[in-house]
């Protein structure tokens, strides 16, 4: 008698954790967003706003913010005001390309009032104007300027807020991931919805997040009031405070500049080091945002300085992002004891390194192998929602292949990641960051039962199909968090 078929098993692996995500923020607003990351043509992606438009009340916003790349299109090109108008003609729309640039609709020149005078616009926002003085639906900014922007057309209310939340938790779930770190939800309120998500019993992933200075000048003064009652780290079990991140001081931060020449002026230099010592002497941890190999040479100079009273080699410090860090930069960092945490900010910005530092710099960008090669601890973040991907497995994948978005750019495939790698930095070394490496991060005795059962097994699926990879059934604690109902 023939034996029954054998049902394939399934590939079991630790609950993923992103140690950089924007995720308490834009979790807030994910209901409200559109995505694009993965839309093959501008034709599609525009069908995908205009249908989302069509489920808005009228006057509503639609928004794509952030996380795509013209390169990643059959056209090769982002689309025009007029396009944009033309796809999404009742409701006023936005696009905001990384950081670099956002276009808005015809509508929303409207809703704007870009060519009224004296239109109300956060500092920073810059109208690019026409040969008549018309806006021409492109606008230019920054990181906070265009943060305060969406923030104004996105304003939702507290209940809305904590349901988009919850659903974007769920989102993560579905991918595998237990837990994240945010390096800078905001302002105080930012934090609000995750808490009572918490308070309510309904926190599907363990969050941990950290604290970004609230205004420019005299930023160690600011955090030394903030810290007065706080511990330097601690953690309930399901929220965790880690500590400072990711502006530590303004002065320092070089955005999301793609090539060198950074150079923070003396003061924000000198704010850095109190700020340093301050988190030092008191034994806090710090995550700090360094896109440049020129703005890490410059926060290493004040943490040098630091090292030479307070040792930071325990202190779980880390450098975040680090794109065109060189080999030079990296031996400071081991020599301090730092960490790095990097994202997955070249798959987009690739092109923009390459044209600002040369394809030599690009093709080594992030340098997530020499780093370990020089035995660095580094645990592996997104970025998402704005520069990357939510999810990590795209992440993963792109640590594999090295291919940024579009193929423009390929790194060199001896700087590439092997799986087990990979897979690392978004687990073992992961909780590592967030003082959890005792309780989670590996599937071994005595740990928590966070764990995803994966539809496809990522040891030997297809490279090209990694980021397609979800989790079938998630646990945290042993409790069920997501379950795809394909194990029964």
């Amino acid at each position: 008698m023939p034996s029954p078929p054998r049902t394939p098993g399934k590939t079991v692996i630790p609950g993923l954790i992103d140690t950089h995500v924007h995720a308490i923020r834009g979790g807030q607003t994910f209901q409200f967003e559109t995505y694009w990351y993965d839309e093959g043509t501008l034709e599609q992606a525009l069908a995908k706003l205009s249908s989302a438009a069509a489920k808005r009340d009228a006057g509503q916003w639609v928004a794509v913010v952030g996380s795509w790349h013209p390169d990643q299109f059959s056209e090769k090109r982002a689309p025009t005001v007029a396009e944009l108008t033309k796809a999404v003609p009742d409701h006023p729309a936005y696009v905001q390309y990384l950081y670099d640039y956002a276009l808005v609709n015809a509508k929303g020149i409207a809703a704007l009032r870009l060519d009224e005078p004296g239109a109300e616009l956060p500092p920073g926002i810059v109208v690019e104007k026409d040969a008549e003085g018309r806006a021409t639906g492109k606008l230019s900014g920054g990181i906070g300027p265009f943060n305060v922007l969406f923030a104004r057309i996105s304003a939702s209310g507290d209940e809305q807020k904590k349901a988009s939340l919850e659903t974007f938790f769920t989102k993560l779930n579905e991918a595998g991931v237990t837990g994240f770190v945010d390096p800078s939800a905001g302002p105080p309120a930012s934090y609000e919805p995750l808490f009572a998500l918490r308070d309510a019993g309904k926190l599907t992933v363990r969050a941990g997040y950290r604290i970004p200075a609230q205004r420019p000048g005299n930023e160690a003064e600011w955090f030394a009031g903030m810290m007065a009652f706080r511990q330097p780290h601690y953690s309930d079990g399901m929220v965790s405070f880690l500590g400072l991140g990711e502006a530590l001081v303004f002065g320092m931060n070089d955005g999301v500049q793609m090539g060198p020449g950074f150079n923070p002026p003396q003061a924000a230099r000198d704010e850095l080091v109190k700020v340093a010592t301050f988190a030092a002497q008191k034994r806090i941890p710090v995550e700090i945002h360094a896109y440049t190999d020129d703005a890490a040479k410059a926060i290493l100079d004040a943490f040098e300085t630091v090292s030479k009273s307070f040792p930071l080699d325990d202190l779980r410090w880390s450098i975040a992002h680090l794109n065109t860090g060189s080999a030079e930069t990296l031996d400071r960092m081991k020599k301090l004891g730092l960490a790095y945490t990097v994202q997955m900010g070249p798959f987009f910005e690739a092109p923009a390194i390459k044209e600002a530092s040369g394809a030599e710099v690009a093709e080594a960008s992030p340098p997530t192998r020499l780093a370990l090669d020089k035995g660095l601890m580094v645990a592996g973040g997104t970025d998402s929602t704005r520069i990357g991907v939510f999810g990590v497995w795209r992440a993963i994948e792109y640590q594999l292949t090295g291919t940024s978005l579009g193929g423009t750019v390929q790194r060199r495939p001896d700087l590439l990641l092997n799986r087990e790698e990979a897979l690392r930095l978004y687990t073992s070394n992961a909780a590592w960051i967030a003082f959890d490496e005792d309780e989670r991060g590996a599937l071994a005795a005595g740990k928590l039962a966070d764990l995803a059962v994966l539809d496809k097994p990522y040891m030997t699926v297809p490279v090209e199909q990694v980021h397609t990879i979800r989790s079938v059934l998630t646990l945290l604690g042993g409790k069920v968090v997501y379950d795809a109902k394909a194990l029964r």
